[in-house]
């Protein structure tokens, strides 16, 4: 079968329904191949379904988004999808995986965590599983031993090319000693900033050193939260204000 895209014209009710379902976790290009349409297509019916929200979301997390950003953490999406799948700004989706990364502890497995690692173990990093589960990694290497779970061999595959084509510099001495001094005052974006690295990069690394953020920071974290949505709040009051008073 050719992976060549074959449709063109109006979408069909069946080709939306699988974009839907796909996006957020699937590469684009993957999407317009299976989907048989061109990529610029694609893109185009993404802008439709999922519009940028442009900073215009003040809702509180409800459990069912955030069941659905662990569900896209660690696939082939990226956080640009989750923010318009969501309705947020990137920097609330940033956020909240801070604070997800945050909550992490040990404790029992319940009937829900196991369908999760049944599901995502095998296409997710062990990292990533860490946010999804709220689980420290080695509990969930010893369940998934246990349970004789193993990395799919696509997934292992795709990781083997990524590390190979972008290797991550190595961690310096005054990288480490600036992680350890920053990490409990201030979050993880702010750290990856700081030491111009990713975000993974910064907590997988603060994971190895078993480094904690501090309760007074957790509770700053959910304070900033709060304060931002408010701040949204009152700037778009001033600016639907200015635009009624201009209309008059």
């Amino acid at each position: 079968m050719s992976d060549k895209p074959t449709k063109s014209g109006q979408w069909s009710q069946p080709d939306i329904g699988a974009l839907t379902r796909m996006y957020g976790s699937f590469k684009l290009s993957e999407i317009a191949r299976k989907v048989g349409r061109p990529l610029a297509s694609v893109n185009k019916m993404v802008a439709k379904l999922f519009p940028e929200t442009n900073g215009k979301s003040n809702t509180p997390w409800s459990a069912t988004d955030v069941a659905r950003l662990k569900s896209f953490y660690g696939s082939a999406g990226n956080i640009q999808e989750w923010a318009r799948i969501l309705k947020r700004t990137t920097a609330e989706i940033d956020r909240k995986i801070d604070s997800l990364d945050g909550e992490v502890a040990e404790r029992p497995w319940t009937r829900e965590d196991l369908a999760k690692i049944k599901k995502f173990y095998g296409s997710r990093g062990n990292y990533e599983l860490r946010i999804i589960l709220g689980m420290p990694e080695s509990q969930i290497e010893a369940k998934a031993k246990e349970m004789c779970l193993a990395k799919d061999k696509k997934f292992m595959s795709s990781n083997s090319v990524t590390a190979s084509s972008t290797p991550m510099p190595r961690w310096t001495k005054e990288d480490t000693a600036a992680l350890v001094r920053m990490h409990g005052t201030a979050s993880n974006a702010q750290i990856a900033q700081h030491l111009e690295r990713t975000t993974k990069a910064v907590t997988s690394k603060a994971n190895s050193l078993g480094l904690k953020k501090t309760t007074e920071h957790l509770r700053k974290m959910g304070r900033d939260n709060v304060d931002w949505r408010y701040h949204r709040q009152q700037c778009e009051e001033e600016e639907n204000g200015r635009s009624s008073d201009s209309n008059a």
